[in-house]
């Protein structure tokens, strides 16, 4: 499910645009009875029936939930799973690709049960009541893995680490996912009042929530927790544009620009082309841009540059493979200290949404919990145990919140 807090498109309460449904809108809201039968159930505004509330309730459009539309050319909708409550997202997947049969690849018992597999879950699949060029998978809600800046040198190599895991995966299975980029690297933030975010979240905008599920009204759903805290997970989406080969020997160039990004060297003629050197690129172009972009990036990684530069290599014989990306991550991840993974993060703009006060009280709390500042844990990092803080240095972290 594709979600970034930011991306949440409302309206001057005199604009009344979104008053009524609008394009594939009109489609998910004509499934809703169907749904029900399966057991699934949208948000108020896809239901029959449905008036936008903001007209008598007094509450302004922008404040009311059913206002927040997620796009509406959009094949992803949040839904509710009626059996246990779980929040989870429907996809209508063309049948005419070869996403569903690599996603289900992915999905077999033996592979989604290695930890090294960072594709999102496949939860079920529904065949449509009223057409077979698409069918409907069902997958957890998540996240942009950027919705809530890293706090923590430790939380952004964790992210690193299990990302280029993911992707190393996918081409030891002789996959090349081909799209790789921000819109299809996503975060589980948990749920609960161990989730990242304890009041809960509003599928389209993420940094809001519904206090009162009587009411549309939408309010802030500060305090936010952290990664380190809420120990998330990462994940890789959408196989629409993938290839998949029988064997390593069996791999073939291919042809034709795909993907989100189209500025790299393979696409500058019409030659056929390795793709798995492709997904390193688009890969090292994605973390360039998170990392050391001045809108986005953040201070004092400096030490990354070699690595995701190599990535970026126009030869695409000169870059590492995934494997190669990986195992240099993880040597970095073995030269830090606890004190350097617990380092507060600084955006190389200062106000870019990292609150210092904050992050000292996660930092703060992770070490009196005993947390490790990598998380998920990595199996077989050699890295330093946490030690159990003293009640002298407890009171200091304490006063040093304080002032």
């Amino acid at each position: 499910m594709r979600i970034r807090g930011a991306q949440a498109k409302t309206i001057p309460q005199q604009n009344s645009a979104f008053e009524v449904l609008g394009g594939i809108e009109k489609r998910w809201a004509s499934y809703q009875p169907w749904l029900k039968t399966i057991g699934y159930s949208l948000r108020r505004r896809y239901q029959p029936g449905w008036k936008a509330s903001w007209l008598t309730s007094g509450i302004p459009e922008r404040e009311s939930e059913d206002s927040l539309v997620l796009n509406f050319r959009a094949l992803v909708l949040d839904a509710i799973r009626d059996s246990d409550g779980r929040r989870v997202a429907l996809k209508l997947v063309p049948t005419r690709t070869k996403e569903l049969p690599i996603w289900q690849y992915l999905n077999s018992p033996e592979r989604a049960s290695d930890p090294r597999n960072h594709t999102v879950p496949l939860l079920a699949v529904h065949p449509l009541p009223d057409t077979d060029e698409h069918v409907l998978a069902v997958m957890p809600l998540l996240l942009y893995y950027d919705t809530l800046r890293f706090e923590t040198l430790g939380e952004l190599l964790s992210c690193l680490y299990h990302l280029v895991q993911g992707l190393a995966f996918l081409h030891e299975h002789n996959i090349a996912h081909l799209d790789m980029c921000d819109q299809n690297t996503m975060l589980d933030p948990g749920s609960g009042q161990t989730g990242l975010f304890p009041k809960g979240f509003h599928p389209v905008r993420a940094l809001c929530y519904v206090p009162n599920p009587k009411s549309p009204r939408v309010a802030s759903n500060d305090p936010h927790s952290c990664r380190t805290l809420a120990q998330v997970n990462y994940y890789i989406i959408d196989f629409g544009e993938s290839v998949q080969f029988e064997s390593f020997e069996a791999r073939e160039y291919i042809t034709g620009a795909t993907g989100h990004d189209l500025d790299v060297p393979e696409f500058a003629t019409n030659d056929p082309y390795d793709p798995f050197p492709l997904d390193i690129r688009a890969t090292g172009d994605m973390l360039h841009t998170a990392f050391f972009k001045p809108s986005r990036g953040y201070q004092g990684l400096e030490f990354l540059k070699p690595i995701i530069t190599e990535m970026q290599r126009d030869d695409p014989k000169e870059r590492p493979s995934a494997m190669d990306v990986l195992s240099k991550v993880h040597s970095l991840l073995e030269e830090q200290t606890l004190t350097s993974l617990r380092t507060p993060l600084r955006g190389i703009q200062e106000d870019l949404g990292i609150d210092k006060d904050d992050a000292r009280k996660h930092i703060y709390e992770a070490r009196v919990k005993r947390y490790h500042p990598i998380q998920p844990p990595i199996p077989g990092l050699k890295t330093e145990e946490v030690e159990p803080m003293t009640l002298i240095a407890k009171i200091l972290g304490r006063l040093r919140l304080l002032f």
